[in-house]
């Protein structure tokens, strides 16, 4: 049942329905009830068995959360439910690449093989983490109602691809009934459509001649190739902010405030910039959870702090997938963030004077990404330095268009359209995330203009790319 289908909207339709007149009627515990049960429905509708995962996490967390006021080794149980929570994740995902690509172990039975990735795996464990470590770290209180708990864990709009939501953030907001205005509804519908507009229209068609082109490495032309590597930074910034954006809209028109996950990335001028901006929740977790347990930059060598940073990448990148070429990735943007860092650029009294400084730095920002973006999106490192090889050495003004004429104008078209509205967004970011003005009638004729291109030309029921992780 993804976002962008109609089974979702039906199926919303009636769960946004109930949910805002239980809410109305202040039947509180209802509420909640009915949202875990639509949370294990959704969530079940792409594979019945997942849900033993979920539920898995879910208890194992809420006991020992509970369990944590009662003993006097607080640490080691904390350890205990971390490592036991983190068990599904590391089998599921991680026991492949362990045994037969860092072990070798050739000879043994690959038992592997038969294991399917749950859905949304990373996301849900990481979500349901924050609740342990911040009850260990005295934080928050513990959740007596398992109800309250679950549906935190398990919250439809969240659970699949975040945002990785902390459980001090979340779960009071599920305490009480949520009074929902229509600037609330209007709000929801809005991040809603830009986001469907991102996935459908710009994100899906932009896949279609990156597939092309990375799958004809061989034969395609070294601008092409080029071309390729732009597309995929905008469809894969499109696919998963697209996503967020409709699980923020979901979540408001329920009464419920999410995490901005994505703060127009692309409009960095550092490195640094770029990771405050891009899959926040993520970038957060790994700050809080890793970075600071490690020592953060209070630790007295310089060489152990280039390791917690370092460590913090690392993991970013095989949290994404394990595989070497995510493993390579992560080290990538650790050589970038610590060599801007040398060179001074991370110190507040170090501003670009100008509006072409400032575009330089963005265009240095986005072709590094850009670059890097393509270890992430092939996993064999040599295909990588083939198509790195072509677009220096080969024919970059010549691009091969890999559909008709009309197509390709149509997709650039709606390249500059997005273009146009992104630039909109953030001149006017003080009015709050996908707001385009005050001026109602301005924002519903944005709505419907987003509405009737994605119904002239989006594609549906495309997967999102950070399903796989």
């Amino acid at each position: 049942m993804l976002f962008n289908s109609f089974d979702f909207v039906f199926f919303f339709l009636i769960v946004g329905s109930v949910t805002l007149l239980l809410n109305h009627t202040h039947k509180l515990q209802a509420r909640n009830v009915f949202l875990l049960l639509s949370n294990y429905i959704f969530y079940g509708s792409f594979n019945i068995y997942f849900l033993a995962i979920l539920l898995f996490i879910t208890i194992v967390t809420y006991i020992g959360g509970g369990c944590l006021s009662k003993v006097s080794n607080k640490k080691l149980l904390t350890g205990f439910v971390v490592i036991l929570s983190l068990l599904p994740l590391f089998t599921f995902k991680y026991s492949y690449f362990l045994l037969y690509e860092v072990l070798h172990l050739s000879s043994v039975p690959d038992w592997t093989a038969s294991l399917i990735l749950p859905i949304g795996i990373s996301f849900f464990t990481f979500q349901a983490l924050t609740y342990t470590i911040d009850l260990y770290r005295r934080k928050i209180e513990c959740v007596k109602n398992i109800i309250d708990y679950s549906l935190f864990v398990s919250f439809f709009p969240t659970v699949l691809s975040g945002p990785i939501e902390k459980a001090r953030n979340l779960i009071p907001q599920f305490r009480k009934p949520q009074n929902v205005s229509l600037n609330d509804v209007v709000t929801g519908v809005g991040f809603f459509a830009w986001g469907l507009f991102k996935k459908t229209v710009i994100a899906d068609r932009l896949s279609q001649y990156v597939d092309w082109a990375y799958s004809s490495v061989e034969y395609v032309s070294g601008g092409t190739l080029a071309l390729a590597i732009i597309f995929y930074s905008i469809q894969i910034y499109c696919d998963f902010s697209g996503y967020s954006d409709m699980a923020i809209g979901i979540g408001r028109c329920l009464g419920f405030q999410l995490s901005t996950n994505f703060n127009f990335p692309y409009f960095s001028t550092k490195i640094k910039d770029f990771w405050r901006k891009w899959h926040i929740s993520l970038t957060s977790w790994f700050t809080e959870y890793v970075y600071f347990s490690l020592g953060g930059n209070r630790v007295r060598l310089k060489l152990r702090w280039i390791f917690n940073i370092s460590m913090v990448f690392l993991l970013s990148g095989i949290w994404h997938g394990a595989a070497w070429n995510f493993l390579l990735w992560g080290t990538i943007h650790a050589a970038l963030y610590l060599t801007e860092y040398f060179m001074g650029l991370h110190l507040k009294e170090h501003q670009y004077k100008n509006l072409f400084q400032k575009i330089i730095a963005g265009i240095y920002v986005f072709v590094t990404v850009s670059i890097a973006w393509v270890f992430f999106r092939v996993e064999d490192v040599t295909t990588v330095y083939g198509i790195l090889k072509k677009i220096v050495s080969g024919d970059v003004l010549h691009v091969m268009l890999g559909a008709s004429t009309m197509t390709f104008a149509i997709n650039l078209v709606l390249l500059a359209l997005f273009g146009i509205n992104e630039i909109i967004l953030h001149r006017n970011r003080t009015l709050g995330d996908a707001v385009v003005s005050h001026n109602i009638l301005v924002r519903y004729g944005w709505i419907c203009s987003l509405l009737m291109l994605i119904a002239l030309f989006g594609r549906s029921n495309d997967s999102f790319v950070y399903f796989q992780f």
